[in-house]
């Protein structure tokens, strides 16, 4: 299934969850290709009231359930990743870590701030 940008904004708030359908947190946001609008990664709310932090988790080969939305990772592989706070904004070190962390390559965008992601 094809999952477009203004599909998932719909779904702000819903679970996130991997693949064996083990819950990661909440869809806050989704972040996209700055060049082509193309969605990368989810923004992924975790943790408790007062303690709440983001990771987020590439959208590639992601699928709407009934309620859900099911990533290609693992929760184990996701709590590896680097996480920021819930109104944090992105360094420009930021995006080759969360890449990296997921074994993605990385080459910055072809935008006037280089940066390849942008929230939506």
């Amino acid at each position: 299934m094809t999952i477009l940008v203004q599909d998932l904004n719909q779904w702000k708030g819903a679970a996130v969850v991997d693949v064996t359908d083990a819950k990661i947190g909440t869809l806050a946001s989704v972040y996209v290709d700055a060049a082509t609008d193309e969605w990368l990664f989810a923004a992924v709310e975790t943790g408790l009231v007062g303690f709440k932090k983001v990771v987020l988790v590439p959208l590639d080969g992601a699928a709407v359930g009934r309620q859900d939305i099911r990533v290609a990772h693992s929760k184990e592989a996701v709590k590896n990743a680097p996480t920021f706070g819930p109104d944090e904004e992105l360094g420009p070190d930021d995006e080759p870590r969360i890449y990296a962390a997921y074994g993605m390559g990385y080459s910055p965008a072809s935008t006037p701030s280089g940066r390849r992601l942008a929230r939506r």
